[in-house]
């Protein structure tokens, strides 16, 4: 090895750094290795590298405020409030005058003894404000009704019949299942009471007795008769 070489690779021997692969390469040197010096488009690249990275981070971070939809947002918000504000410097003579005031001619001034009473009509008003909401949408319904009265008229008028028609047929079916009730009602009570000797005595015979015995004991009770006739007829 030259010594033009060592002296050559000597003034740029890389510092020495503890640990690590500087350390290694520090050591190389001194044992008369040589080393490749640093490339300083290497440095450039790693500090572009670097740079490019910062950047995207940067992007990413501002990403959702550079959006097209937020931009749009942003541009209708400012619309709005451009027109607020002329609305505010072509009316500033009379909002002014208006402030001026100690109150507006269209509202009614609350002493201080009337807040409590204020203050509950506010909370009835707002109470109300379904109905007269629901309200509101019952006339805005009526209203796409475009036919005469006379038309309407001819439409309803077999309502009230047909109302009629269902009362009647109410009532028949509400007697209908009285009188079955009443019926059901004999018929369990007949079925459930029990039949006693006087009422089975006191009826037609026929309904107990079978009817060949009732006509032999018929004949045999003519035949005594007979025979009783003729007993003393012989004697």
């Amino acid at each position: 090895m030259s010594v033009s070489g060592d002296a050559g690779w000597g003034a740029k021997k890389p510092p020495k750094r503890l640990g690590g692969m500087a350390e290694a390469l520090s050591i190389a040197s001194d044992l008369g290795f040589s080393i490749p010096p640093l490339q300083e488009d290497q440095r450039s690249m790693s500090n572009s590298f670097g740079g490019d990275k910062s950047d995207d981070l940067d992007d990413k971070n501002v990403a959702h405020l550079t959006h097209v939809s937020e931009m749009e947002k942003k541009c209708e918000s400012l619309a709005r409030i451009t027109a607020i504000l002329k609305d505010v410097i072509q009316n500033k003579d009379r909002i002014i005058a208006r402030l001026q005031q100690p109150y507006s001619l269209d509202c009614i001034p609350v002493e201080a003894e009337y807040q409590k009473q204020f203050s509950e009509l506010l909370l009835k008003a707002a109470s109300d404000y379904g109905a007269l909401t629901a309200s509101v949408a019952d006339f805005q319904w009526s209203q796409n009704f475009r036919e005469s009265p006379s038309v309407w008229g001819e439409m309803l008028r077999p309502i009230p019949a047909a109302l009629a028609s269902c009362t009647r047929f109410f009532e028949a079916m509400s007697a209908m299942r009285e009188s079955f009730a009443t019926l059901q009602q004999l018929r369990v009570s007949r079925s459930s009471s029990p039949m006693t000797p006087s009422d089975s005595s006191g009826g037609d015979s026929k309904f107990l007795t079978p009817p060949q015995w009732r006509e032999g004991s018929m004949i045999s009770d003519d035949s005594i008769v007979d025979s009783w006739r003729q007993e003393p007829e012989g004697l």
